[in-house]
């Protein structure tokens, strides 16, 4: 920096930026701003990637959340989750997928719809071969196969229970509340701590019930029946519900020390599935849309324009998850039929709807990545997670950082995550490609972190690189980039509260240095992001130190009326683009 008094300086910079401003404000008048992108990817893992796409569909703008990834397999696959690990209660999606972290990346969308008050999935779930909830007659179920290939069919129950070889009678419910007056339902630990309370109910308590299977017998022991409902769930156990006339047939049948034997038949299940989870309707089948499944579904459900979720899988196997936003101006949504059509519009073979309206979400690593209709996260009663346990880095904390001392950006944070213990290579690249730090042997599961800042470091694109070899031989690699760029700094302000008057206005000097000449743009905005004013627009200004004053008018000239403001200095040249904000108060006085 050039050493120069400071006082004439910030005169003489502040009357050359003075200027800018008049050709600023003229060329706003006629250059028009640039349109939005309708289109934007990101890479959220290696293999994955999120694509974001507003596209015209029956007049009115539709934003499309587009999630590719590869077929099931190795590193990648497919999983549902269930609520709090529980049939009952909900959990937002990114609480989900937070859970799943110490064991896999995941990405992952809403998935059956569900019954408010218990939150129980209405459909079939099904995880490592356990059933924990029965499909819903007449609509579509989803069974991931062994092989990558998923499974969409209409799987009808049929569950059955006889103690001690007597009399086979109908379970009707499993993990359900039962509706109607009198029958049997089953309820296991994986229910939750206690069975429903019911009316006219009587429950026989089970022990050693284990995990149950599709059509597999499963025996269990009666440790006693009692009167009422609402009873404990034993670890491992579970308790068979009867209601109504039924109560008297427990009573009759079941005694401490028999032994009872179920049976959850799943006409239509698949072999080779050992996960399985519900939703529908069916939307394509061999690639051609199916506009009317003929499915349990109400008009309300498939016809208004709203958010949509849904799963495909393209020719080559290649799975696609698919969140519409909807219900604001921004992204009308779409019907079930419209759909239908994008799935095969973006290549799917196979696909199935998930539950819509403000369920509809979308998220990475517990990232949020669509906007849920509701404004927030709707609990859930479950969902479906792709996974991928290779190497994985996150963005760099800075894209472009810059270690000047001055407190802003001085310190770059690298990271680099394992989910299985696997021998490292992690290398950081300087600019000119020379090492600049570098890391291997073998790793246990967990963060591995790197912090950068030293004022010596050059300038320019580095590269974060990390792979992975784990003890399958399963190898993965993934790149990150982000630069250095010390060419702004120790941007300023005179006061971190500002008063205006109606007429006169006010005073705010912005200051900021440049280590390097560059092409300045100073402005100012509410918090909210709403643009009030460009101060300076200039080219090509030389390093050193200067200021900017803001008299309290917005772009008309009127002065501005109270609230949060943001500060905001960009310089542009061949480093790349470096920005600095800084926000403060605005209080109008008379």
């Amino acid at each position: 920096m050039r050493v120069v008094n400071r006082k004439r300086l910030c005169l003489r910079v502040h009357w050359v930026l003075r200027k800018a401003v008049v050709f600023a404000a003229l060329a706003a008048a006629v250059v028009p701003q640039a349109a939005a992108s309708a289109r934007s990817s990101e890479l959220l893992v290696p293999g994955i990637r999120h694509v974001r796409e507003t596209r015209m569909i029956g007049g009115a703008p539709v934003v499309f959340h587009l999630v590719y990834a590869p077929k099931p397999g190795g590193l990648y696959g497919l999983r549902p989750a269930l609520s709090n690990n529980l049939v009952s209660g909900r959990e937002t999606l990114s609480s989900m997928q937070r859970r799943l972290l110490p064991h896999a990346n995941v990405i992952g969308v809403n998935a059956d719809f569900f019954t408010w008050d218990t939150g129980h999935p209405n459909g079939i779930y099904v995880q490592g071969g356990a059933i924990s909830s029965h499909p819903l007659r007449g609509r579509s179920s989803l069974g991931i196969g062994l092989d990558g290939m998923l499974r969409i069919a209409r799987l009808r129950f049929a569950g059955s229970f006889a103690v001690d070889g007597q009399r086979t009678r109908i379970l009707r419910e499993f993990n359900r509340p039962l509706r109607a007056i009198r029958g049997f339902t089953l309820f296991t630990s994986q229910w939750g701590a206690r069975a429903p309370i019911r009316p006219k109910t009587n429950e026989a308590i089970l022990v050693n019930v284990r995990r149950i299977f599709p059509n597999k017998d499963r025996v269990a022991s009666v440790l006693k029946v009692v009167r009422g409902s609402g009873h404990a769930i034993p670890p491992g156990g579970a308790i068979l519900q009867a209601r109504g006339t039924s109560r008297s047939l427990l009573k009759a049948d079941a005694a401490a020390g028999a032994s009872v034997t179920f049976h959850l038949g799943l006409a239509g299940w698949w072999d080779g599935v050992k996960a399985a989870i519900g939703g529908g309707p069916l939307l394509v089948r061999g690639g051609v849309p199916v506009l009317h499944a003929g499915e349990a579904f109400t008009r309300t459900q498939l016809v208004p324009r709203g958010p949509r979720t849904a799963v495909g899988q393209r020719a080559d196997g290649r799975i696609l998850l698919v969140a519409v936003d909807g219900r604001s101006r921004v992204s009308r949504g779409l019907t079930n039929v419209q759909l239908a059509r994008a799935m095969v519009h973006y290549g799917a073979v196979e696909a199935m709807a998930f539950d819509s309206g403000g369920s509809t979400e979308l998220a990475f690593n517990g990232r949020v990545l669509n906007r849920p209709s509701d404004g927030y996260e709707r609990p859930l009663a479950d969902s479906f997670q792709l996974t991928y346990i290779g190497v994985y880095t996150p963005k760099p904390r800075l894209p472009v950082f810059s270690p000047n001392g001055d407190g802003y950006a001085d310190t770059q944070a690298l990271y680099t995550k394992l989910v299985r213990r696997s021998n490292v290579d992690i290398s950081l690249y300087r600019p000119n490609g020379s090492l600049q730090w570098h890391l291997t042997g073998e790793r246990a599961p967990g963060i591995l972190k790197k912090r950068i800042g030293s004022r010596t470091l050059p300038e320019g694109l580095w590269r974060w690189i990390a792979t992975a070899v784990d003890a399958k031989g399963r190898s993965s690699r993934m790149e990150r980039r982000f630069r250095l760029n010390r060419t702004l700094g120790y941007v300023t302000l005179s006061k971190s509260l500002m008063r205006v008057r109606r007429h006169a206005g006010g005073r705010l000097r912005v200051g900021f240095r440049l280590a390097h000449a560059a092409d300045v743009k100073v402005t100012i905005s509410r918090r909210s992001g709403q643009h009030v004013r460009t101060l300076a627009a200039v080219s090509d200004l030389g390093a050193g130190g200067y200021a900017v004053i803001w008299n309290g008018r917005n772009a008309s000239g009127r002065v501005v009326r109270s609230g949060r403001f943001v500060a905001t200095v960009q310089a542009k040249n061949v480093l790349g683009r470096v920005t600095q904000a800084k926000g403060f108060a605005v209080r109008r006085v008379r």
